[in-house]
């Protein structure tokens, strides 16, 4: 089921046809003169005509392929399956024609597995290369033997034992290269997804600002025409006489335009600067983790928070930047997720370092992973939590963009801690 499931996923790999169908036509090219090289100069014995016609295969495929797709077509991972499937047997067709194991051209067998390694996932990777293992087992029994009548060479002079050699060294050699292929490969699609992951979020977080910055603007913007009608309302219920036919719908007008001022002042939550999006995307410390914390809370854990005294004596104002309000969101949520009883954030301040702490006691970074802890993919798994997968390598990025470090221990007798250190004069707006 689990590899059914691994086909049906049948995603881009990002590998054009054009590259492939390139590849291709060089490895036609190299077969046609090889053979050719073989046959007319080197007097080798063999049936060049079979050997034509398993080139001629090829070459009718990629002209099919480029009159029917555009080069500039990505291919899916079931179709450079397929695709690299073909290459591998064709040429162990043609290799079984000149020679098998004894044809020195056989280690070109590889070449389908490693392209396999660097673009598809481990299951199709797996696919080809048992392929290729069983194709390379099928050429050490059968095949035609070759011989020259120029040099002294003849598949016949070989033994079962140097069969079994050569079948042995190709077989290590395209485990050996193709796993480490496919793990550089796949370290690089990870970073990638988990990049673009980390870009999407920080996009998120931009357009949240933005629109905050909006709302401050327009809140401003509204204020003093709304002040205008106000005043002039308030003249007009003044001069009319209650008994006038219009008096109800003008009173209905005053507590309207009222009930507008009190939705706007709900919105400004305070007073707004010349910068209309000051109010909103300039704020001190404080008041962003208790804004932060907000959206995390649960009934069952407690929350302690401790602020050091000089945020909350001084004016130590900061800006809301997306990438700090991400970050902390992600750690802070994955405290709560893996808290017994208690989260605990400190704010501290040590000499010309901001110190953000945030502790929970659960049972800790497992020791495995806590010195690769904030690569990709990294991640506990005890408990059968949700959420994106990838939220400490996007906090450490996101931090590292703020000119901040971020480190990850376990406190005995507590749990786990992430404590992000951010220079003061890098982290404070000038006042």
């Amino acid at each position: 089921m689990l590899n059914i499931i691994n086909l049906s996923n049948n995603n881009l790999v990002g590998l054009r046809l054009r590259t492939l169908n390139l590849i291709r036509w060089i490895a036609i090219l190299g077969q046609y003169v090889a053979v050719a090289t073989a046959f007319f100069w080197l007097e080798t014995n063999f049936n060049i005509y079979l050997a034509s016609i398993c080139i001629l295969v090829s070459i009718i495929l990629n002209i099919i392929v480029s009159v029917k797709f555009l080069p500039v077509r990505t291919l899916t991972s079931n179709e450079t399956l397929f695709y690299l499937i073909f290459d591998s047997v064709q040429l162990v067709a043609l290799l079984y024609i000149t020679g098998g194991l004894t044809n020195p051209f056989c280690i070109l067998i590889i070449a389908p597995f490693i392209i396999s390694a660097t673009y598809l996932d481990l299951f199709r990777t797996m696919i080809i290369g048992i392929v290729s293992i069983l194709l390379l087992s099928l050429l050490a029994f059968y095949y035609q033997p070759i011989s020259s009548n120029i040099f002294v060479f003849s598949s016949s002079d070989f033994s079962s034992f140097q069969i079994f050699g050569i079948w042995l060294s190709l077989v290590i050699s395209l485990a050996f290269i193709g796993i480490y292929c496919f793990r550089v490969a796949d370290e690089s699609r990870k970073v990638e997804r988990a990049l673009n992951e980390t870009q999407l979020a920080l996009s998120d977080e931009e357009k949240i600002s933005d629109m905050m910055s909006l709302t401050a603007a327009a809140v401003h913007e509204l204020g003093t025409p709304l002040s205008t009608i106000s005043v002039i309302i308030k003249e007009i219920v003044n001069e009319l006489d209650s008994e006038e036919k219009n008096y109800d719908d003008i009173l209905l007008i005053q507590s309207q335009i009222k009930r507008c001022s009190e939705i706007l002042n709900r919105l400004r939550q305070g007073d707004i600067a010349n910068d209309n999006s000051s109010f909103i995307n300039e704020l001190d410390f404080p008041r962003l983790i208790n804004e932060i914390v907000k959206d995390y809370e649960l009934d069952e854990i407690k929350l302690n928070i401790k602020i050091d005294s000089y945020f909350e004596n001084s004016n130590f104002i900061i800006s809301r930047k997306p990438e700090i309000v991400h970050s902390l969101s992600n750690i802070i949520e994955n405290a709560y997720q893996y808290a017994v009883q208690n989260v605990m954030i400190k704010l501290i301040l040590k000499e010309d370092d901001v110190i953000l702490e945030i502790t929970n006691d659960g049972e800790g970074f497992p020791a495995n992973i806590l010195p690769i802890l904030g690569e990709p993919y990294v991640k506990k798994n005890a408990k059968n939590h949700t959420g994106i997968g990838l939220g400490l390598f996007i906090a450490k990025n996101l931090i590292n963009k703020t000119s901040g470090n971020i480190e990850f221990k376990n406190i005995e007798n507590i749990g786990a801690c992430v404590r992000i250190i951010w220079k003061k004069d890098n982290l404070m707006i000038s006042r």
